[in-house]
């Protein structure tokens, strides 16, 4: 299986692993309180939320969450009526006033059909992340053979090695987020030709470590315990130290990428949640060589 099947694969199973995420509802109702058991999902004081009746699929009441205690949260009743077993969804911040109009059947049905009880809104956040990284390379290498004549030669070359950085996400809106990302990354590849075209030896290999920065737009099209992200963007690779017998070092000096991936964000608490992501950086082809990397992230992050 070639890199970009694993990449997709590794996708689907993403999206695969985050439909398990379970609902809050409601335990009880006295008056206009409502308690809420979180199942896991996480909320903060002042937020708002649409109560679900599951056997409808209608929005029934709005309420705004007055405590936060463990796996409890204890809520008011904005307007409407409360009962057992609602679940809530997440209210969209230009609909947050109590007096604004209900949703026709029609205008509520694409939030409906997503309501799976998630707690929040997306967020400003900061955070660390490690990679894991998988390189590949393609080279033709030109060099003179034992009578100095001009020869030519292929290598395939392939390795790994590791990164580490910092990142901000900014929040756009309700489901796209801003990626600013920078990490110090390994891009390290070994390979073998029929021919001794790597300083005179079949041995070829490319050793870089780079300073990357990279900008991303991320898309949650699922938002729950477990929040979903596609997206893409570039990045910036400025090289720091090189060494390589398949390429000219002198030409080794910075590099573009375009990368797109997904991830997973476990939320933890209401302030740290787990990013986990699959990104696959592709360098733009020169007549000589072509280079790509699979990165597989894992950090910890924090809500601001």
């Amino acid at each position: 299986m070639n890199f970009k099947n694993q990449l997709l694969a590794a996708l689907t199973l993403l999206l695969c692993f985050s439909s398990t995420g379970l609902a809050a509802s409601v335990s009880a109702v006295k008056g206009q309180k409502v308690l809420i058991n979180l199942d896991g999902d996480v909320t903060e004081v002042d937020e708002e939320f649409y109560l679900i009746n599951p056997s409808t699929q209608k929005r029934s009441a709005i309420i705004r969450i007055k405590q936060v205690k463990g796996n409890k949260a204890l809520g008011e009743i904005v307007r409407g009526k409360a009962a057992d077993g609602f679940t809530l969804q997440a209210k969209a911040p230009s609909a947050m006033s109590a007096d604004a109009p209900p949703e026709t059947p029609e205008e509520a049905a694409p939030r409906q059909s997503n309501a799976t009880g998630y707690l929040r809104v997306l967020k400003d956040s900061w955070g660390v992340l490690g990679g894991y990284m998988m390189n590949t390379m393609d080279a033709d290498i030109t060099y003179r053979d034992s009578f100095g004549i001009s020869q030519k030669a292929s290598a395939s070359m392939s390795g790994t090695g590791f990164g580490f950085g910092g990142f901000y996400d900014y929040a756009l809106n309700n489901s796209l987020v801003g990626r600013g990302y920078a990490a110090m990354e390994q891009f390290n590849v070994t390979g073998s030709t029929t021919e001794a075209a790597c300083n005179s030896s079949t041995t070829c290999d490319a050793k870089i470590n780079y300073l990357s920065l990279y900008g991303l737009l991320k898309w949650y099209p699922i938002q729950d315990k477990y929040r979903v992200w596609l997206g893409g963007g570039m990045g910036y690779l400025l090289a720091l130290s090189k060494s390589s017998t398949a390429l000219n070092e002198s030409e080794i000096s910075t590099n573009q990428v375009f990368t797109f991936g997904g991830g997973l964000d476990w939320q933890m608490d209401r302030k740290n949640y787990v990013p986990v992501s699959i990104e696959y950086n592709m360098f733009p082809a020169s007549d000589t060589v072509k280079a790509s990397t699979i990165v597989i992230k894992a950090g910890w992050a924090w809500n601001l």
